[in-house]
């Protein structure tokens, strides 16, 4: 007996159905067939996945984890374990500024007392300063050059040394200063661009951001060593008088932690 009229027509439609598979429906974008092509053509080559990874298959996802990638680098702050690593780069250096500047201008045996402290020198620019001055600015040079010299190679870019900030009258932010056009103002005598700022010793940063502040540090060089650091008030008539360097720093820069004193005999302190 032939099957009815209907029964053909239903064989027919399922037949159709199992040949066209689940991708019945048209892709949604471009970027859907651009995938689909790349994944079967994959799939018929095995050898592609190996020799080329994941960018095959899927292009643009490769594009977008480097992109990620990148922006998580650019916000990676320093861990504990590279905070201690500094911290003990910054004491050495201190260590070995104290010991080099002493060695070079008191003598191989030279020491600091009270008495070659309050000494009257005249330094490079022909002032004349106290001891403790003199050899207050040797020494915060030569550990500066110290710590560059410890981390530029390794740490390029997440740490800067006396990097200028200033608070906009306007906005009230704190905004970095470009160490070139600081330069230049003091090259032209423009001072006043710079009244209200801070330059403190070395900033531990999110790579490449000046701004994105996590530790803040400042060398000091008792005189005589034996002496306990401690924070400077601004003097009368500065901007920040009679706050302390410490408290203004934190004020600005709003680090995860207070901003710490480093010196030779004491090494890391608040």
């Amino acid at each position: 007996m032939t099957p009815p009229r209907w029964m053909w027509w239903l064989c027919c439609l399922l037949l159709w159905t199992a040949c066209a598979g689940p991708e019945v429906r048209r892709p949604r974008s471009y970027s859907q067939i651009a995938v689909d092509s790349a994944t079967a053509g994959c799939l018929r080559n095995p050898a592609c996945a190996s020799q080329v990874g994941q960018d095959a298959i899927l292009p643009w996802l490769s594009r977008a984890a480097a992109r990620a990638g990148q922006a998580a680098a650019m916000m990676r702050l320093w861990d504990a374990a590279e905070v201690a690593r500094v911290e003990r780069v910054l004491v050495e250096c201190a260590k070995q500024a104290n010991f080099d500047v002493n060695e070079r201008l008191l003598g191989p045996a030279g020491r600091t007392s009270p008495a070659v402290c309050r000494e009257k020198v005249v330094d490079a620019n022909g002032r004349e300063v106290t001891r403790a001055m003199q050899l207050g600015e040797a020494k915060h040079a030569a550990a500066l050059e110290c710590v560059q010299r410890a981390l530029g190679a390794t740490d390029a870019g997440r740490f800067s040394l006396e990097p200028r900030y200033l608070r906009d009258a306007k906005t009230g932010r704190t905004r970095w200063l470009d160490p070139k056009e600081v330069a230049q103002w003091l090259r032209d005598g423009l001072f006043h661009l710079l009244t209200g700022s801070i330059a403190p010793d070395v900033v531990l940063h999110a790579l490449g951001n000046p701004l994105k502040v996590q530790r803040v540090y400042d060398f000091k060089f008792p005189c005589p060593v034996s002496n306990i650091p401690r924070w400077d008030p601004y003097p009368d008539g500065h901007p920040f008088a009679p706050k302390e360097q410490g408290e203004i720093y934190q004020q600005m820069l709003k680090s995860e932690t207070t901003p710490q004193l480093v010196s030779p005999n004491f090494g890391v302190t608040e």
